[in-house]
Formats: structure tokens, C-alpha cells, sequence
């Protein structure tokens, strides 16, 4: 500390000893030049440096907290009534290629990479066939032990026919015998002419018994038969239903076009990868048509009445900010749901059809929408930034001259940036991005700081 005021001590005997030697020299001079009285006092010079000094302090304080305040050239311009809502490209049409619907658990092991270029009857994504096999080869094996018994059953009909057959023909002799043994009774005893034909009616009898249970045991049998052959079939469409699952585990593609994959809801909405498992008849990857685009969006429960079918949108890419494509709203939802699991606000669905075809717009990509849904042309407006609410009056902060004066405005229709003014400013006037009256010279800004004017009222 010691050091420190030697030093300051010293400094200061060396700065007045200075202004004394520069003095003696002004007062020479001002003699010399016959200066008025006033200026050739023994403190004229210090009073006058000090007095440029607090001069050059003033202007250079009021210019500097000028010019630390943002400010905005107001300019009568068109208004866009608007709000704006990120959402993703899609194509307006696709083919979708979904998950075979079969029983049993489904398990992806390949899957072409998604923005592959493929065609007709390219392998998509192929699924564990390991079940599938394993009921494939058990149907295989129930339609040969089915055709097996069919087999029994036919050697079993055609030995039981043979013998019927051979009862049927001896039943046939009896009858016939007994008719010619009764005709050659006719000359002999009652009795005996009696005992052959009653040998003839039981004859009889039982050929007509053993016809008859012959053509029954035929409709039997051919009625088995109908049975084996209703199993075989069954069993046979078994076999071909499995053979056709173990096929569908092989996605081909139905046409050509670009690869997106499918959402996997049981994956926390990830995109499908080799390793998931998809339900029957879920969408593992689609193949959008490129010539016709939309941009998915969602509208808050709030702005949605605002939202119609035909108004014009602008849709800008997140990866392609200097590239803006034109739109309309081809579709609102009429049901709203939740954004999301962690959260009560309610969305609608709003679908932007696109205009034009371009390379650059891939399914997938994020965007911005700016749905217009007023256009109000030769108005004054300005940013939020500079419009200020004070004692319940909406005030701006006008620049006069090397200052800002508060003045109060009423204002009207609003956009996502921009506020219009009905009454209280001009076209050309200055007004102020921040608070002035909160400024202060320790604040460092940049230096002529100013809002170009937009486009539009945006």
C-alpha cells in the first residue's frame, strides 16, 4: 500500500508541475496575442481544459447509451397475420410394406438401409424363420402320415370288398341251387316238396341279406374315403399356409421408389432397426411418391380456430433455411389428442400440401411453417421488442434526437413477431428495441445497433 501512494504522489507532483510549465507558457502566449483579460488569468487554461474535458465526458456519455439501444426504422408495410409450428415432410402418397400376418413372434434380421433407391421385387427386410420352419416341417410330417392312412385305409376297403364279393356270390349260388332243386320237387312227396321250398326262401333271404349289406358297406367305404380325403386336403392346405408364412418372412417390395422406415411405437417411437420386433401387419418401411410432398404439423388447441382448409403457408427445411416453398393447408383435424405423454395440452393434426417437386425435399426432414391467416397490406407495425407496457398503457420508446421520448400507442392485430400500431407512431420513426431508462454506461453493446426491415410483417 506504501508503495502504491508513493507512486500516486509521485505522479501527481509530476502532472502539476506539468500544467504549471504548459500554463506559463499559455499565458505568454495569450499576452503576446493581446487575448482579453478574461483569458489571461494564472487558471485560465485549467479552467478552460476542464471545462472541454466535462464537455467531451457529456456528449460522449449520451452518445454512448445512444448507441448501446437496438432501434427499429418503422416502415408501412404488409402485415401477415400468422403463426408458425415445426412439423416433418412426408409424402402425400406412399406404399407401405408391412409385417407378414402371421402366428407367432416376428423378429427382424435384415433390413435394407433406408434411403436406398430399389425396385420391383427387391428384398425389403427379412424375418427369423427358425418357428416358422419348425411348423412348416410338422406339417409336412401330419400330411405323409395322413396319405399313410389313406393307404391302410384302401388295402382295408379292398379286402373287406373282395370277401364281401365272395360272400355276395356264394349267397347268389345258394339261391340259385335251392330254385332248381324246388322245381324238381314237383313229382315227389308234399313233405319233401315243402322242405325244398322253405330251403329256397331261406336262401333267397339271405342272398338279398348279403346284397344288401354288400352295398352298404360300399357307401361306407366310400364315405371313409370322402373323410380321408376332406383330412388330406386340410392337412395339404396346412402344409401350403405354412410353406406361405415361412415365403412372407421375405419382404419384397411391390414397386420402385426410395426406402423410409416405419415408426416402432414399442420403441419409444424409434425408427426400426434388425433385432425389433414387430406386431403382425405393422408398417416396417414405406416407399413415398416424391412428386406430391406435405409437411405434418401440429396446431395447440389454442390457435387451431385460426387454422383453415386453403390458407397459404410458407414451409421452410430446418437443413435448408435459404430454400422456401409455398403451400396450403389441405387438411385440420377435427379430434385433438395430447402432445405428448408428459403433457395436458391438446393438438390438432394439420396437414400442408406442398407446391412443386424438388430434390432436396426428402420424407423425414423437419420444417417450419408459417400458416397465414390474415394479409393486411399498408400498415405500421413493430417488433414486440419495442412495444412496453406501462401503468396498463402500451407505450414505445420514440428517438428525439440524441434521446428517446415515451409515447403511447394503440395497437391491433398481432403475429408471431410483429404487433400493427393503429395510432401513436409514423411512417419513418425511430423507436427503441429496449428500455432506455434501464441502460447504463456500464452496459456494453455494439455500437449503432438497428432492426432491418422485414419483408413483411413476420
Amino acid at each position: 500500500m506504501s508503495i502504491s501512494k508513493s507512486k500516486n504522489s509521485s505522479l501527481l507532483s509530476n502532472f502539476t508541475k506539468l500544467i504549471n510549465q504548459v500554463n506559463i507558457k499559455y499565458l505568454d502566449f495569450a499576452t503576446q496575442k493581446k487575448f482579453p483579460t478574461i483569458l489571461k488569468g494564472k487558471y485560465s487554461l485549467s479552467a478552460i481544459t476542464f471545462l472541454v474535458i466535462i464537455a467531451i465526458s457529456f456528449l460522449f456519455a449520451e452518445t454512448k447509451v445512444d448507441s448501446n439501444i437496438p432501434t427499429y426504422t418503422v416502415k408501412k408495410d404488409l402485415f401477415l397475420v400468422s403463426i408458425t409450428e415445426s412439423g416433418e415432410i412426408k409424402a402425400k402418397k406412399s406404399i407401405s410394406i408391412t409385417a407378414p400376418r402371421i402366428r407367432g413372434a416376428l423378429k427382424i434380421v435384415q433390413l435394407v438401409p433406408e434411403g436406398d433407391y430399389i425396385k420391383s421385387g427387391d428384398v425389403v427386410a427379412k424375418f427369423d424363420p427358425t418357428e416358422a420352419i419348425a411348423k412348416l416341417r410338422e406339417a409336412e410330417a401330419e400330411l405323409e402320415k395322413t396319405l399313410s392312412n389313406k393307404d391302410k385305409l384302401l388295402a382295408n376297403h379292398a379286402s373287406k370288398t373282395a370277401q364281401m364279393k365272395s360272400d355276395l356270390k356264394s349267397a347268389e349260388l345258394s339261391f340259385e341251387l335251392s330254385k332248381l332243386n324246388m322245381e324238381q320237387m314237383k313229382f315227389e312227396a308234399e313233405a319233401k316238396r315243402r322242405e325244398a321250398e322253405l330251403q329256397h326262401n331261406k336262401n333267397e333271404l339271405n342272398f338279398e341279406k348279403t346284397k344288401q349289406t354288400f352295398e352298404s358297406n360300399i357307401i361306407i367305404q366310400r364315405s371313409e374315403l370322402d373323410n380321408m380325403n376332406v383330412e388330406i386336403r386340410q392337412t395339404n392346405n396346412d402344409l401350403k399356409k405354412r410353406q406361405r408364412d415361412v415365403d412372407a418372412l421375405t419382404l419384397k417390395s411391390s414397386a420402385e421408389g426410395l426406402v423410409v422406415y416405419g415408426i416402432n411405437w414399442s420403441n419409444q417411437g424409434q425408427k426400426f432397426q434388425i433385432g425389433d420386433q414387430p406386431w403382425s401387419g405393422q408398417t416396417i418401411a414405406t416407399l413415398p411418391d416424391l412428386s406430391k410432398m406435405e409437411s405434418r404439423t401440429f396446431v395447440n388447441e389454442v390457435d387451431i380456430s385460426k387454422v383453415e382448409t386453403g390458407q397459404k403457408v410458407e414451409v421452410k427445411l430446418d437443413a435448408f433455411q435459404d430454400s422456401t416453398f409455398l403451400g396450403k393447408v389441405s387438411s385440420v383435424a377435427r379430434l385433438g389428442k395430447q402432445k405428448s405423454n408428459q403433457s395436458t395440452i391438446k393438438v390438432f393434426d394439420v396437414f400442408i400440401e406442398i407446391e412443386g417437386v424438388s430434390e432436396i425435399l426428402k420424407p423425414g426432414m423437419t420444417t417450419s411453417n408459417k400458416i397465414i391467416m390474415d394479409e393486411i397490406d399498408d400498415v405500421i407495425f413493430i417488433p414486440h421488442e419495442a412495444l412496453f407496457e406501462i401503468e396498463k398503457k402500451f407505450t414505445v420508446y420514440l428517438k428525439d434526437g440524441s434521446g428517446f421520448e415515451e409515447v403511447n400507442v394503440t395497437i391491433g392485430k398481432k403475429s408471431d413477431n410483429f404487433v400493427i400500431i393503429e395510432s401513436g407512431l409514423e411512417d419513418g420513426d425511430i423507436v427503441a428495441l429496449r428500455d432506455p431508462n434501464k441502460e447504463s454506461l456500464s452496459e456494453a453493446g455494439t455500437e449503432g445497433n438497428s432492426v432491418q426491415m422485414p419483408e413483411n410483417g413476420n
